[in-house]
């Protein structure tokens, strides 16, 4: 019940959010591309930094191990 709730107040949200484009003739979804490529560079830089960070402590111990 509170899920559909939070749905129903969030739609009417965006509705209210987007109304004043579209009566501009913009596209309310204009850009929307531009954020999910960003969302994507920064989850795949992350993802990344946690794989170079593991190969390191990796060769680190195996480095230590040859000392």
């Amino acid at each position: 019940m509170i899920r559909n709730r939070a749905l129903s107040v969030a739609v009417r949200l965006q509705h209210l959010l987007n109304r004043p484009a579209v009566r501009r003739g913009v596209d309310p979804e204009r850009g929307a591309s531009t954020v999910e490529w960003v969302i994507i560079a920064a989850v795949v830089f992350l993802l990344a930094i946690t794989v170079g960070t593991k190969i390191t402590s990796v060769v680190n111990e195996q480095l230590a191990k040859i000392k």
